[in-house]
């Protein structure tokens, strides 16, 4: 897919820029109509008076059958926003015709689409969707123009999305995630296997035999055969990392079933590129038939209602915030519900890194809030420090030169917005607080604050901000854990495995080596469950 602007076109009116982004469509890669671009701003403008809300609240518009969202256009150089807009331009959405999947045609022509199959199809989408390729770059280059994530960062992850959706993985997860009884997964995707399991007769089954004689109970064939039999699916993915809608596609794909993936907010150019990526894969192949990829602002319930209709999907994964995931829980009553909820996580630093081990838990304490630049779930945010209160402030001041070391190598790209959310910590809540603060240029980089009081997680900007609280023994923090917390990483490994029940028994997930919280561990559980096996029907015959 050799493709440079046919693939993901733009143009530049004035100081704004304009792309046309694709969906994939049961198959069919669909673009926008052509649009002007004093139309699309006109249509913004209307919006804004029709609101009363401030022209940057303002979003999303439909006009002239598309649909358009818009960003504040970036100046990388001065890390501040410009005086003009990046508009991304997509086709409408018709809910049944981009989500609706017929179950028996899929029985037909995806659910026995060998295995391998599958794997080598992954092969080709992993290809196409390599850095080196001319379509990736350019999504990566068009995805600069708006985001504030730090280049460093959306570079790697661009580089990964082809690892995400290699045959490798796939194979390892589905084989891990849906074993049972000896048999590896694939087996179970696959066909029908035959288990050893006793089958107990009930009681019509011995009246049966009373009444009608013995040949009545007999059975014929097999006592049982189980399947894990694919699902139809909708994946409302989340958008503070863009990795996120190719695992929610991986597990789409990798378990043979037909798919709707939502594009979130702000990731709609990577959701593009996996569009134009499975179309070069295999025009023709059922995985890609089956699968629309698409993007619709949430909450339209004119879409999502008609989606939330009992037996539309067999499955909903929804990934996001509280709003998000309550309100998919309250209209899919009578479809299974997987929710990746909001989470967070933290550290907890044990005395035996003092003296002489502060700075190798300050840089490893760091690492664990850098993930996604602090966006991600599994992102530490406060860092719990058993020690006396000079402990404290050494370690904090270990943790603020870590980050500066961050921040020379992936300068942080700080929206205004956040900037005066810090600044409006630092002059209220947190003002009798200690402050290691790292500015470039008169603006924030990073932060470490010891807070000795108590802190509201609320009033976190998630944005290189580590909240260091002091606590006599590990033991005390227990009490600030709970089934919002996702991931604990821990200094040194003795007290991890000292602590490693109570803290998974107070509802963390991960509870892990300090520094190892972004480690991807294939065939893993997911926020408490083995998310394949909730992603199939096991059925019995």
């Amino acid at each position: 897919m050799e493709q440079g602007d046919q693939g993901l076109p733009l143009f530049r009116d004035g100081r704004d820029y304009f792309v046309k982004l694709p969906f994939l469509v049961k198959g069919e890669i669909e673009y926008p109509p052509d649009i002007n671009a004093d139309s699309i701003r006109g249509a913004f403008d209307e919006k804004v008076k029709q609101t009363g809300k401030q022209p940057s609240a303002v979003t999303h518009v439909q006009v002239a059958g598309a649909q358009v969202i818009r960003e504040p256009l970036l100046n990388r150089s001065s890390v501040r926003g410009e005086e003009a807009y990046f508009y991304q331009i997509m086709p409408g959405v018709d809910p049944v015709r981009v989500g609706y999947f017929e179950p028996v045609q899929l029985a037909r022509e995806l659910y026995n689409v060998p295995f391998d199959d599958i794997l080598a199809y992954l092969g080709r989408l992993s290809a196409a969707l390599g850095i080196d390729r001319p379509l990736a770059r350019r999504a990566m280059e068009l995805f600069s123009l708006a985001s504030n994530v730090p280049s460093g960062f959306f570079e790697m992850a661009f580089a990964s999305f082809g690892a995400v959706l290699n045959p490798q993985t796939a194979a390892r997860t589905v084989d891990i995630g849906l074993a049972f009884f000896g048999h590896a997964g694939r087996e179970f995707i696959d066909h029908w296997v035959e288990l050893p399991l006793h089958a107990a007769p009930g009681a019509a089954i011995v009246s049966a035999a009373k009444i009608f004689g013995e040949a009545a109970a007999r059975s014929a064939g097999p006592s049982i055969r189980v399947r894990a039999l694919p699902t139809r699916q909708l994946h409302i993915t989340a958008g503070n990392a863009p990795g996120i809608p190719f695992i929610s596609a991986l597990r789409c794909l990798a378990t043979k079933s037909a798919g709707l993936i939502k594009m979130p907010y702000g990731v709609t150019i990577p959701g593009a590129l996996l569009a134009l990526a499975m179309k070069e894969a295999g025009s023709d192949h059922p995985l890609t038939r089956f699968t629309s990829i698409v993007y619709w602002p949430g909450g339209d319930e004119s879409i999502e209602n008609v989606f939330y209709r009992q037996d539309f999907f067999d499955r909903i994964v929804v990934w996001g915030s509280p709003e998000s995931v309550a309100s998919v829980k309250s209209k899919a009553l009578f479809t299974r519900v997987l929710t990746f909820n909001p989470r967070y996580s933290m550290s907890f630093i044990g005395r035996e890194a003092f003296p002489e081990h502060i700075e190798e838990a300050a840089i490893k304490g760091s690492t664990d809030s850098m993930i996604w630049n602090q966006k991600a779930c599994i992102a530490s945010l406060v860092h719990y420090v058993e020690g006396t209160e000079e402990d404290v402030i050494k370690y904090c001041e270990s943790v603020a030169a870590a980050m500066k070391k961050w921040d020379a190598a992936m300068p942080n790209l700080t929206p205004p917005e956040i900037e005066g959310q810090i600044r409006r910590l630092r002059r209220g809540k947190l003002a009798s607080a200690k402050w290691f603060y790292n500015a470039a240029d008169g603006h924030f980089q990073s932060a470490v604050v010891y807070v000795p009081g108590e802190f509201d997680m609320e009033d976190h900007p998630m944005w290189r901000l580590i909240v260091v609280r002091r606590v006599d023994s590990l033991e005390d923090c227990l009490k600030y854990l709970s089934s919002s917390v996702t991931t604990v990483g821990i200094y040194p490994e003795a007290r991890r495995i000292e602590l490693l029940d109570r803290v998974a028994a107070c509802g963390v997930s991960n509870v892990v080596e300090l520094g190892k919280s972004d480690r991807l561990v294939t065939g893993a559980p997911h926020d408490g469950m083995m998310v394949y096996s909730e992603l199939v029907d096991w059925k019995n015959a």
